[in-house]
């Protein structure tokens, strides 16, 4: 009876580390998972960090100044409109660009540069709080590495008088490529009249840098009107923005 109690005894004993070293391979593999997980955390602090700061420098890199922002960078394909010819281009260098001042620009050249080669951006007629897309004037390809570029503004003009249709003097009438000048009043303008207008896409952003022109040659009698075909002009897209007579 003895032999069997010792024996039972031994075999109890003979459990107890098998126990032990489960509990250490658990300790050990939950040690090696908090690691781990703190190590990911630790990479993910890391890239929020680089980004937030690759953000922030962008921020500043696209700040000009004057109240010029330029919004993004990217590659554009389709129709070439900043010279008028819209011809088919692929990958080319656009910017877009907002006035976040409250005052209209007239012309605006923002110079890029990309590894010592410069590129340049004309905007007309970009008025206060309005976003514009616009290509580089060349129509230079988008750079691989835009994010090294530096932007800055080489001019920058206003209007010198507030923009007006003078809708004292004329009336202006408008369909798919055409735009007719009335000169209602009881004067005769004698100077060239010109009507500027810009294209828009559809979330009201300009659609160009470019702003067209039709020229009303050797002005208008009292109550004489005269039309002019435009190309560019269309009901849906386009925007009369000002017209001059002085």
């Amino acid at each position: 009876m003895q032999k069997q109690s010792r024996n039972s005894n031994n075999k109890r004993n003979s459990k107890r580390p098998g126990k032990s070293v489960g509990k250490k391979q658990k300790l050990i593999m939950a040690g090696i998972a908090a690691v781990i997980l703190l190590a990911a955390i630790v990479i993910i602090v890391l890239v929020i960090v680089r980004n937030d700061k690759k953000d922030s420098e962008n921020e500043q890199r696209y700040r000009l100044g004057d109240g010029i922002v330029i919004e993004k960078a990217s590659s554009y394909s389709g129709e070439f409109w900043e010279d008028g010819s819209d011809k088919e281009v692929k990958d080319i260098w656009q910017l877009t660009v907002t006035n976040t001042s409250d005052e209209d620009v007239q012309y605006l050249k923002i110079l890029a540069d990309a590894d010592g080669e410069t590129a340049e951006f004309d905007i007309t007629t970009l008025t206060a709080g309005s976003t514009v897309n616009v290509l580089e004037s060349s129509a230079k390809a988008y750079p691989d590495n835009e994010q090294d570029c530096t932007y800055n503004i080489e001019n920058l003009a206003r209007f010198s008088q507030e923009r007006s249709l003078h809708d004292d003097i004329f009336t202006v009438s408008v369909a798919d490529n055409w735009i007719k000048v009335e000169n209602h009043s009881e004067q005769d303008i004698e100077n060239d009249i010109y009507v500027y207008y810009k294209n828009v896409e559809e979330d009201d952003i300009y659609r160009g840098g470019i702003t067209y022109r039709i020229k009303i040659e050797g002005g208008l009698k009292a109550g004489e009107s005269k039309e002019k075909q435009t190309q560019h002009f269309n009901l849906e897209t386009s925007k009369i923005m000002n017209l001059t007579y002085e």
